[in-house]
């Protein structure tokens, strides 16, 4: 067995950012041949993605592969810091960006199984500024072209992205006006950003078409709101304590600051870490050194849409809980039924004209609806996201699969065909 795998094996407690000490179960860690796949196969994972850090066109890569509740598969390859030349090692710490968004996604879910709202209700029920919003005349238009909103966004809406909200990822004139609201600063509370998201028109009508969206800032605002509690309260207590994630959180302390891996983005054909001294890629907030290098600090923003820092190891639990219907060992955080309801598509025949016609989205996940147009081997009902740094998941209920993979890299050429080839691996290595 691989040594960081028996170095995994071995770890019995944890000590993270929160500020206290938490034992945590050993990981269930099993030979491949148990849970049904080939060893020699599995392994080509390691080898394939050190291939890729010795060409260098990736740092560096954790890779998790669990079937029926078991690890199989747990690497580190290459750099977690590829100018220090500090080694990846499978507790390193990630940004994952937008695989946030499940969780937040999940955190609303479980407020609405206990009746406090319908999905149908509109935002402004809990948001009284969305009442007012106006819509762009043409989403290409000028800013100061709307019309009025047909209805209002619903919070299923949001959690399909089809309220009409945009994620101010681009450079137009509307993404450099999302920008410049200080949506994303540092010191901006959820609270503020929902005052600044009334003053900006949405980008088309409520419910006419799948945009990627902030739409799992509102559903957190939304649960700050519903619960009482703070965001970063609401997901310790009520997520990451009963499941074991003691190191996923939106600040990393000084003690673990040297674990968290920096971003790379390759600057004229060599990889570097988006810093002060090697600048950023341009365009798009999540590109800006104060958002890319804030970590360490305890910031106002604890986003929905992105924020959480997690490991490999931390985010299984989490996904590991939805392949089981909500439950992790003893520990139930949302019903078996609400889950299958978040993880099917919510999308319909109109929305998915802009999204994509082999998958849905549901309820904070997108969807495998025919496996044959997604271009890689997977099944039908599989649910995943990735976030923008190029980690990713996937959970699939067939198989029984969760696969996590967490990197953390920015326009950096190929990237793009991790999932792709993370795909191809795993599946080639089931053997019954």
């Amino acid at each position: 067995m691989h040594t960081k795998l028996i170095k995994i094996l071995a770890i019995t407690a944890h000590v993270f950012w929160f500020g206290f000490t938490n034992a945590a179960d050993t990981l269930p860690i099993v030979m491949p041949e148990e849970v049904g796949f080939s060893s020699n196969q599995l392994n080509k994972i390691e080898s394939h993605f050190q291939s890729r850090v010795d060409r260098g066109e990736i740092a560096g890569i954790v890779t998790l592969v669990a079937r029926n509740g078991k690890i199989a598969h747990l690497s580190a390859v290459g750099y977690q810091d590829v100018e220090r030349k500090i080694p990846m090692e499978t507790d390193t710490l990630f940004r994952i960006y937008s695989m946030t968004k499940p969780i937040a996604s999940t955190a609303l879910m479980m407020l609405y199984q206990d009746g406090h709202f319908q999905l149908t209700d509109p935002l402004s029920k809990f948001i009284p500024e969305f009442a007012e919003l106006r819509v762009l005349r043409s989403p290409n238009g000028s800013l100061g072209q709307t019309v009025a909103m047909e209805r209002e966004p619903t919070v299923q809406d949001i959690l399909r992205h089809t309220a009409g909200f945009s994620h101010g990822l681009g450079r137009s004139e509307y993404d450099q006006a999302f920008v410049e609201s200080g949506i994303f600063r540092p010191e901006t509370s959820l609270e503020e950003m929902m005052q600044a998201l009334a003053t900006l028109p949405l980008m088309n009508q409520p419910g006419s078409a799948y945009r990627y969206s902030i739409g799992p800032d509102i559903a957190l605002r939304l649960v700050e709101i519903i619960s009482g509690m703070s965001a970063d309260d609401y997901l310790e207590t009520r997520i990451f304590e009963p499941l074991g994630m003691d190191e996923t959180g939106y600040v990393v302390n000084s003690d673990n600051a040297h674990r968290l891996s920096p971003i790379h983005w390759m600057k004229e054909d060599q990889l570097v870490p988006i810093s002060m001294e090697h600048g950023s890629p341009l365009g798009g907030v999540l590109v800006n050194d104060w958002s890319v290098n804030n970590y360490t600090v305890d910031h106002e923003f604890k986003g929905g849409s992105l924020g959480l820092v997690s490991t490999a190891a931390d985010y299984w639990r989490f996904a590991q809980t939805m392949l089981n219907g909500g439950k992790l060992n003893d520990s139930r955080i949302i019903g078996t039924k609400t889950v299958e309801y978040m993880s099917q598509n919510h999308l319909t025949e109109e929305q998915r004209q802009t999204f994509s016609s082999a998958l849905g989205f549901g309820l904070g996940f997108a969807t495998i609806e025919d496996p044959s147009g997604t271009g890689y081997v997977s099944s039908e009902g599989t649910f995943y996201w990735a976030g923008a740094a190029a980690t990713n998941f996937w959970i699939d209920p067939i198989e029984n699969i969760v696969v996590i993979a967490m990197t953390q890299h920015m326009a950096t050429p190929g990237t793009g065909r991790l999932r792709g080839e993370l795909n191809a691996l795993v599946y080639g290595a089931l053997a019954d």
